[in-house]
């Protein structure tokens, strides 16, 4: 179970970058915290790669594998990221999240059409289950969010970028050291987003959240994390169905529960309660079935 392991290993990553990340876009924006992160997670693991491999850039990627992992770059790390900040601003976390989660399908589509990966029956029960759990307690989150059509579109293209991105992920990680692979993907993305700045004119923006400390301080934090989920996910998809990896990863909504109970003295209703337990059913089936 190496595989499902490290896909919840990816999630409690996801939970706790989105704290830091969620902190420093209130600080410094979307935008420069996108164009940061992505650029400080180059440095990290850069230094990971000249420690375990010898080399700080990924020069021994072969064509087919950068071919693949450059697509995925621009799919998840630049339209993904980008169209997810939009939708947030339109129809909020909420509705973004729920439509968010039904990337698990969409990779379970898109991985029996490119990469012909067959799921079990009790494998895809247990994927309902845990979306399911998810949509539950994403559900009962209460907002003030109003419904834009506009931002219901930036949230499907979010989520089709992001499943995309995880499908060419898998397509150019075999048989390539995964901190590697994470360079190559991150690559392409930062190019897109200097071209998209420059395009915008919004130098300035980024200067100001580079100096920003408490901005810098909370998106290198989020990045740190980031990068060692993004890590753990690509190693699970070495060991696992992409459509079971991209589920468990997903329950960040779940995860987080505890979190804002102990940290945050959230209140916690019964149903986000029965949620998590459907979603906890629900992942048990990957361990035992």
């Amino acid at each position: 179970m190496i595989g499902e392991s490290l896909a919840l290993l990816a999630a409690f990553g996801w939970v706790g970058s989105s704290i830091f990340l969620e902190k420093a876009s209130k600080e410094a924006g979307s935008l420069a915290v996108n164009l940061i992160r992505l650029v400080l997670a180059m440095v990290f693991l850069g230094m990971i790669t000249q420690m375990n491999r010898g080399m700080l850039l990924p020069l021994d990627v072969s064509k087919e594998s950068l071919k693949y992992l450059s697509v995925s770059g621009l799919f998840g790390l630049f339209l993904g990221d980008f169209f997810l900040f939009k939708a947030y601003l339109k129809i909020g976390p909420r509705i973004t999240l729920l439509v968010m989660t039904f990337s698990p399908i969409a990779v379970s589509i898109l991985s029996f059409f490119i990469l012909k990966e067959k799921i079990e029956l009790l494998k895809i029960v247990g994927m309902l289950l845990t979306i399911s759990g998810i949509v539950t307690v994403i559900l009962k989150k209460k907002s003030d969010e109003s419904f834009s059509k506009l931002g219901f579109v930036y949230a499907v293209l979010a989520m089709l970028g992001e499943s995309f991105g995880i499908v060419f992920t898998r397509m150019g990680s075999i048989d390539y050291d995964s901190f590697a692979t994470i360079q190559v993907r991150t690559i392409p993305a930062i190019l897109a987003f200097i071209l998209y700045i420059t395009y915008r004119k919004e130098w300035d923006d980024i200067k100001d959240g580079a100096v920003n400390k408490k901005a810098m301080l909370y998106i290198s934090l989020g990045t740190i994390i980031a990068t060692m989920g993004v890590t753990s996910l690509v190693e699970a998809m070495k060991h696992a169905h992409v459509g079971i990896v991209s589920t468990l990863a997903a329950t960040s909504p779940i995860l987080i529960i505890p979190i804002s109970i102990v940290c945050f003295k959230e209140k916690i209703s019964a149903l986000e309660v029965v949620g998590a337990m459907v979603s906890f059913v629900g992942i048990t089936t990957f361990f035992i079935l």
